[in-house]
């Protein structure tokens, strides 16, 4: 497996790992050997995981689909060198907490993970009439009934409601609370000015922009780190070396690319438009220049990735550097 080159001690990049599946039978199941040669595909350029975040399909499995992806982590051919965080991605309090358990208990019971383990992805309750004492009162009682320190995450595009500024400085007076992740593309908490824990974006675009100095965010947890995780691994590269025009040439050409592959994902009538875009450009590093032959990609729902999808990701990934005759699967 290819190692990691990079220092995950302050790593900006965070990326929510893809789970990749298999028809079993009549079921759709986890397959962790799939979902392993994808992850020791983009190790090169990512060190730090979210398992089960909502690219990962964390709303849309089951506890014990979760658990496999858990039980991965001891790995060290995969995991040995990285961090991860995994989601306890539940519509209720008493979900999160049953999840939560659940996953302290089965890394407790596997002895040491290969790679460290940063805490639990938490959301705010499902909920559109929840108040910021309703949100308060939710991750107080995860914090009160769980061990792990929490990545406080920030999704309305599926809680319906939202952190305010105020409530994120009340969240992050625990020590416990080591991460704030923003997917919103508002930024309203990190506009207010707020300091404190770990902040990082998870809305995609104007990558460069938005990190620290200039920008607001210490680093991004983004879901295309699964298909380009070279390309934001090139921006940091370069920032770090001080060539910033450079890094924004690269954020500007990334930006018009992952908008139109999310564009064409939100069009299909399942699954999470996120998931189904990296699906789609990760089948093609994956099989090459074969893809158009090889099974097309199978979501959580049972349904296929279809080949209009597959297309378009082939037209647009030919923008960057030749897609292999060889994809990683047949290394």
């Amino acid at each position: 497996m290819p190692t990691s080159q990079h220092d995950t001690r302050a790593d900006r990049l965070w990326v929510p790992l893809l789970t990749q599946y298999r028809r079993q039978g009549g079921a759709v199941e986890i397959d962790p050997d799939r979902t392993a040669a994808h992850l020791s595909f983009i190790r090169p350029w990512v060190g730090q995981f979210l398992l089960a975040g909502s690219t990962g399909d964390g709303w849309e499995m089951s506890l014990e689909q979760l658990l496999v992806l858990v039980r991965l982590t001891g790995r060290r051919d995969l995991f040995e060198g990285s961090r991860f965080l995994v989601g306890a991605l539940r519509p209720t309090t008493e979900g999160v907490v049953e999840w939560a358990r659940a996953i302290e208990g089965t890394l407790d019971g596997m002895g040491t993970a290969a790679g460290e383990f940063r805490g639990l992805a938490v959301c705010p309750p499902v909920d559109a009439g929840a108040s910021q004492a309703d949100i308060v009162r939710h991750y107080e009682r995860v914090l009160a009934e769980t061990r792990s320190d929490i990545a406080v995450y920030q999704l309305p595009q599926v809680t319906h409601c939202s952190i305010e500024p105020e409530t994120m400085r009340t969240l992050a007076a625990n020590p416990r609370v080591t991460m704030f992740k923003d997917t919103s593309g508002a930024d309203a908490v990190a506009l207010s000015g707020f300091t404190g824990p770990l902040m990082v974006r998870g809305a995609e675009g104007g990558y460069v922009d938005n990190l620290k100095p200039s920008g607001l965010y210490d680093g991004w947890l983004l879901s295309t780190g699964n298909a380009f995780g070279s390309q934001l691994r090139r921006m940091i590269d370069l920032l770090e070396a001080g060539r910033e025009e450079e890094a924004k040439a690269v954020s500007r050409v990334l930006t018009v690319v992952v908008n139109e592959m999310f564009a064409a994902a939100g069009k299909l009538p399942f699954g999470n438009p996120f998931s189904n875009a990296n699906r789609a450009v990760d089948h093609l590093w994956a099989h090459g220049a074969g893809w158009v032959d090889a099974p097309a990609p199978l979501t959580i729902s049972g349904n296929e990735i279809p080949r209009e999808l597959l297309e378009t990701a082939s037209d647009i990934v030919g923008r960057f550097p030749t897609l292999p005759e060889r994809g990683y699967l047949s290394r």
